[in-house]
């Protein structure tokens, strides 16, 4: 979901009519359209959220396209104590090298 704060919103409506002008128009129809009319909700825990048909779908498209590329799976726990720290730690441990 993209955020139009008071700032960015002039400027990104300025840079979508320079580079696509024929899209324009439809892209801050279905922005405003998933913001309930507006280009921007500020209220806290509805700023990155939308609303609607179009929300949905968006939703939808992220949740399949992360299942796809295996971003919805449970992480792997990282083995910490095979990390060594540079500087004095790394004269002491010469296992690991040093990257100067």
């Amino acid at each position: 979901m993209i955020r139009l704060p008071w700032e960015v919103n002039p400027l990104f409506q300025q840079w979508l009519e320079q580079h696509f002008p024929e899209r324009a128009a439809r892209v801050m129809a279905r922005i405003r359209e998933m913001r309930g009319g507006a280009d921007n909700i500020s209220r806290f825990g509805e700023r990155m959220t939308g609303s609607g048909v179009w929300a949905q779908l968006l939703r939808q498209r992220f949740h399949k396209a992360s299942a796809r590329l295996g971003l919805d799976r449970a992480r792997v726990e990282l083995d910490l104590t095979q990390f060594r720290r540079g500087g004095l730690a790394a004269v002491q441990a010469p296992a690991q090298q040093s990257l100067f």
